[in-house]
C-alpha cells in the first residue's frame, strides 16, 4: 500500500495548458480607438450621423478644408468606419454602422458628464472661497 502511495504521489498531474491571454481583440479596438482620436474625424462622424454626404456637404458643414475633409474619409474608410456610394460624379459618405456612432455619443456624453462634475465642484470652491 505504501508504494502505490509513493506511486501515486510521483506522477505529474495531468493539468491542461493554461491558454494565453488573447489580446488580439483588445489590439484591433486600440487601432479603431486611435483612428476615432482626431476632432476632425469626430466631426465627420458626427455629421455623417443624421445621413450619408458628400465631401462638399460635409466641408460646408464643418469648414474644413475640402482636401483635410478627404484625408480623414479616406483614413475612416480605410479602417472601414465609413462607406461609400457613388453617384454619378458624386461620392457619398456614410457611418458603416450605428453602434460607431452611438460608441462616440456615449464617449461624449461621459465627457459632458465629467466637465459638469468638475464645474460643480469649481463652482462649489469658489462659492467656499468667497464666504
Amino acid at each position: 500500500m505504501g508504494e502505490k502511495m509513493l506511486e501515486y504521489s510521483n506522477k505529474k498531474e495531468n493539468r491542461m495548458p493554461k491558454p494565453e491571454f488573447d489580446m488580439t481583440i483588445y489590439q484591433l479596438q486600440a487601432e479603431i480607438s486611435k483612428t476615432l482620436a482626431h476632432p476632425l474625424r469626430l466631426a465627420i462622424l458626427h455629421n455623417l450621423k443624421s445621413g450619408e454626404k458628400t465631401v462638399n456637404q460635409l466641408t460646408q458643414t464643418i469648414g474644413a478644408s475640402q482636401s483635410n475633409i478627404s484625408q480623414h474619409l479616406a483614413i475612416l474608410r480605410q479602417r472601414q468606419i465609413v462607406k461609400t456610394r457613388k453617384d454619378g460624379t458624386n461620392i457619398f459618405y456614410r457611418v458603416s454602422s450605428p453602434k460607431i456612432s452611438q460608441a462616440c455619443d456615449m464617449v461624449r456624453e461621459v465627457l459632458i458628464e465629467q466637465l459638469s462634475q468638475k464645474q460643480e465642484i469649481a463652482k462649489n470652491y469658489a462659492q467656499g472661497v468667497e464666504s
